[in-house]
């Protein structure tokens, strides 16, 4: 339907195709409304505009040369090798055994803020945290426990201390004890030596498999949502 006084020749109304283009929209009017068809022209003029104008800016790409190339390969990789013994030697350190205590400190801090989360969202569950004789604490919820601690090496170093998170069908008392009559069935268990990465970085290494590498967060989450699904499922 043609409208009465416009100008359909207009540069407002003028829309460039390419004769496949051109096709594609003629053939398929519903999927190309006139709202669609003027943001396109929009969109196209603002790229046009800010380019001619030089208010958008392109890095030119220089290709490296083979040189530049191995020197960042050499670079990257004594970079590596140099994080990794330095982690080593403040592993075997008493600095290594602080660092290890202020990611059970994070732990802590997270589980803590995991379960107050909960609480406001589900009030009526009434989950409870309890601090444990093991550096962290533990939650309470429907005859479940999580176990959350860290096991100190004998030595003053980080050397063989390690994380326990465990899913336990059962309570324990103040003093961490279970009844005797009733006694807690461990349904998950893993124990992470504090270790670091190829990159490094500080964390917790899975006993059992050694390649298995976490984040105090990413180990935290993980069983703190284990826990959780296990019990109401």
């Amino acid at each position: 339907m043609l409208i009465d006084n416009f100008d359909y020749d207009s540069s407002e109304n003028l829309l460039l195709l390419c004769c496949n283009h051109h096709k594609m929209i003629d053939e398929q009017v519903e999927e190309f409304p006139e709202d669609k068809l003027l943001a396109i022209k929009r969109d196209h003029e603002n790229w046009v505009k800010a380019n001619l104008d030089g208010t958008k800016n392109y890095e030119e790409v220089v290709p490296k040369s083979k040189l530049s190339e191995l020197l960042d390969f050499v670079t990257s990789k004594h970079d590596i090798e140099m994080n990794i013994k330095s982690s080593r030697q403040v592993l075997e350190s008493h600095e290594g055994l602080q660092i290890a205590f202020s990611e059970v400190k994070k732990i802590k801090s997270a589980v803590t803020k995991i379960v107050s989360d909960l609480n406001e969202k589900a009030p009526s569950y009434h989950i409870q945290t309890r601090d444990n004789n093991q550096h962290i604490c533990d939650i309470r919820f429907k005859g479940h426990t999580l176990l959350v601690q860290f096991y100190q090496a004998y030595s003053n170093v980080a050397n063989d201390s390690y994380l326990l998170f465990a899913v336990v069908h059962g309570l324990f008392d103040n003093n961490g004890y279970a009844d005797p009559f009733y006694p807690p069935t461990f349904l998950e268990i893993i124990r992470l030596d504090f270790s670091f990465d190829d990159n490094g970085v500080f964390g917790w290494r899975n006993q059992e498999s050694k390649t298995d590498f976490y984040t105090s967060d990413e180990i935290t989450e993980t069983w703190t949502a284990k826990f959780f699904k296990t019990v109401l499922k």
